[in-house]
C-alpha cells in the first residue's frame, strides 16, 4: 500500500549534467568569438540608422518629395553626360521615399572614369557628389570587418552562427528561464547579483536576439554560397550574380555612343505601377543605355511588407521581359526576401529603428558580461588573467571610441579611407594603452571619458561646421543626429559624473560588471 504521506521526488525534465554540459559549451562558445560579435553587434546596432547617417554626412542634399516621369528622363540624359559610355554599363536613378527625402542619380563604373553618384533637384539637375563614406565604413565593417572577401565574410557568417548557438544554448542552460524572469537576487555575492542581470537582459530580450541571430546565420550561410557560385560561375564578379538574381542583363554594346537614343520611362513606369497596384515607384534603371538590347527595370516599393521591392524588366520596345513577382511566390520565398529588413529593421519607421539600437545595445552588454565573468571567475579561483581583464576593457570600450574617432577625419577631408584610418588609430591605441600594467585600474575610466569627449566633440564640431558652413538647407536628421551623439556622450560619461567616485573604484565596479549566466 501506498503512503501518501510520504513526499515523491519529481525528477527534473532537465538533468544537472545536461544543464552543465550546455553551460560548458554556451562559455567556450561565447569566449572565442566574443570580441568579433561584440563588434558585430556594436557596428550592427547603428548600421540600423544608416540613412540617417546618410542625412547627417550631407545635410545640404536638396529635399525632395514628387518626382514627375519628366524629371526621370532629364537626370538620365545628364548622368549619360556626367558619366562616360564605358564608366556606366548601368545607370540608375533611385527615388525619394520618407525615410529618405532625395532623388539619387547613380552610375555604375569606375569613379576616376565617370561612375558615381549625384544627388539631384527635383528637376532632375545633378546638384552634389555623393559622399558616404562614414556610412559605408560602418557597413563594410559590420558586413566583413574591411577584410578580404573571402576571409571576412567567412568571420562574420560564423560568428552569426555562433551567436545563433549562444542564443539556443543559453536558453538550454537555464531551466528556469521562466520562473526566474524577474529574479534579481540581492544582498549576496556581486557575482550572482550580476548574473541575474544578465540573464535578465537576455530573457527580456530573447525574442530579438532570436531574430537577429537567425538571420544573421542565415545571410551569413547565404552570402558564403552565393560568393561559391560567383567564384565557379561568374569568375568572382559578385555584381553580376546579384543581377542575373534580380533579373536578365544587357549584353554590352561596343557602338553604343552618347548620341544614342534611351527611350522615355514614362510608358516603362505606367505598365509597372497599372499591374501592381498598391505599390509605389521606388527606382528606374537602365542596363546599356543607348544600345540596342538597353534594359529598362523599374523598382516597386510595397510599405505594407517587409519585402523591399518588385522588379520589372523591358526591353526598349516596352516588352516585359522579366517580373520578380514576390508577392506571387510562396510563403518560404516571401520570408527569404525578407531577411535583410528584418535583420537590419528597415521596416516600420523610426520607432523600429530605435527598438533594434537599443536591443542591439543590449546583445552587446551580454556578450561583454559573458567574458567579465570568466575573468571573475578566474580572479575567485586565485588565477587572476590581468592581461586579458585589460585587453578585454579595451575592446569594450576602445571600439566605442574607435567609431566615434572613424567619422572625424570626414569633418575634414573627402577622402575614402580615412574612416579606416581613424578606426584603426583608435583601436591601436586602445590596444597599446591596454599594454601597460600601471593603468590597470583606470584604462576603463579613461577609455569611457575619451569615448565620451569624442561623441561630443564630434557632435559639437559637425554642428558647427553646418551652421557657419553657409549651406541653403540643413536637413532636421542632421541635427537630430547630432543631439543623439550628444544624449550618448552623456550615458557614456553619466557614472563618473554622478558617483564621482576615485578612478580605481570606478575601474574596478567596471571590471566586475554583468557575468555570464551562473548555474543555481
Amino acid at each position: 500500500m501506498n503512503n501518501r504521506l510520504r513526499p515523491t521526488t519529481r525528477k527534473p525534465l532537465i538533468s544537472n549534467s545536461w544543464v552543465s554540459a550546455m553551460l560548458a559549451g554556451h562559455s567556450a562558445l561565447g569566449l572565442a568569438l566574443s570580441a568579433a560579435i561584440y563588434l558585430i553587434c556594436l557596428t550592427g546596432s547603428v548600421v540600423v540608422f544608416v540613412q540617417e547617417l546618410q542625412l547627417w554626412e550631407q545635410p545640404a542634399a536638396p529635399r525632395v518629395v514628387a518626382v514627375t516621369p519628366g524629371a526621370i528622363d532629364r537626370g538620365i540624359a545628364m548622368l549619360r553626360e556626367k558619366a562616360p559610355k564605358e564608366a556606366a554599363p548601368s545607370i540608375s536613378v533611385t527615388l525619394p521615399s520618407p525615410s529618405n527625402p532625395h532623388l539619387l542619380l547613380s552610375a555604375r563604373g569606375r569613379e576616376s572614369a565617370g561612375g558615381g553618384s549625384w544627388y539631384a533637384d527635383a528637376s532632375g539637375h545633378p546638384a552634389m557628389k555623393v559622399r558616404h563614406d562614414v556610412s559605408d565604413f560602418l557597413v563594410g565593417l559590420h558586413v566583413n570587418l574591411h577584410l578580404p572577401f573571402g576571409i571576412g565574410t567567412v568571420i562574420v557568417a560564423l560568428a552569426g552562427m555562433a551567436l545563433l548557438a549562444l542564443v539556443i544554448s543559453g536558453v538550454l542552460a537555464h531551466p528556469r528561464i521562466i520562473k526566474d524572469a524577474f529574479r534579481l537576487r540581492s544582498g549576496g555575492s556581486e557575482r550572482l547579483g550580476q548574473a541575474d542581470l544578465h540573464n535578465r537582459i537576455g530573457v527580456w530580450g530573447l525574442p530579438f536576439h532570436f531574430i537577429i541571430a537567425f538571420t544573421a546565420a542565415f545571410l551569413g550561410v547565404f552570402i558564403i554560397v552565393f560568393g561559391g557560385v560567383a567564384a565557379t560561375t561568374y569568375k568572382g564578379d559578385m555584381v553580376k550574380a546579384f543581377t542575373d538574381l534580380a533579373g536578365p542583363s544587357a549584353r554590352s554594346a561596343a557602338h553604343a555612343s552618347h548620341d544614342d537614343q534611351v527611350p522615355s520611362v514614362a510608358p516603362f513606369i505606367a505598365a509597372a505601377t497599372a499591374a501592381a497596384p498598391g505599390l509605389t515607384l521606388q527606382s528606374v534603371d537602365i542596363q546599356q543605355p543607348g544600345a540596342k538590347g538597353q534594359l529598362i527595370g523599374i523598382g516597386l516599393r510595397d510599405p505594407r511588407s517587409l519585402v523591399l521591392s518588385e522588379r520589372v524588366v523591358f526591353d526598349s520596345q516596352g516588352r516585359k521581359v522579366f517580373a520578380s513577382d514576390v508577392a506571387k511566390r510562396s510563403l518560404g520565398q516571401q520570408m527569404i526576401f525578407a531577411i535583410q529588413p528584418l535583420h537590419f529593421g528597415w521596416f516600420g519607421g523610426i520607432f523600429v529603428k530605435l527598438a533594434y539600437g537599443v536591443l542591439g545595445l543590449s546583445m552587446c552588454v551580454v556578450t561583454a558580461s559573458g567574458f567579465r565573468i570568466w575573468l571573475a571567475r578566474r580572479r575567485d579561483k586565485g588565477r587572476p588573467a590581468p592581461v586579458m581583464e585589460r585587453l578585454w576593457t579595451a575592446t569594450i570600450w576602445g571600439q566605442p571610441l574607435a567609431l566615434a574617432l572613424a567619422a572625424v577625419p570626414s569633418l575634414a577631408t573627402d577622402a575614402k579611407a580615412a574612416p579606416l584610418l581613424g578606426w584603426a588609430a583608435g583601436t591601436i591605441a586602445a590596444y597599446a594603452v591596454a599594454c601597460l600594467p600601471s593603468l590597470q585600474a583606470r584604462l576603463g575610466v579613461g577609455l569611457r571619458a575619451a569615448t565620451a569627449v569624442a561623441l561630443a566633440g564630434l557632435a559639437l564640431v559637425h554642428a558647427a561646421i553646418s551652421a557657419a558652413g553657409g549651406l541653403p538647407a540643413i536637413d532636421p536628421m542632421s541635427w537630430a543626429v547630432d543631439a543623439t551623439l550628444l544624449l550618448t556622450a552623456f550615458f557614456v560619461a553619466r557614472p563618473m559624473l554622478k558617483h564621482r567616485r576615485s578612478p580605481r573604484a570606478v575601474a574596478m565596479a567596471e571590471r566586475d560588471q554583468a557575468p555570464v549566466a551562473l548555474p543555481d
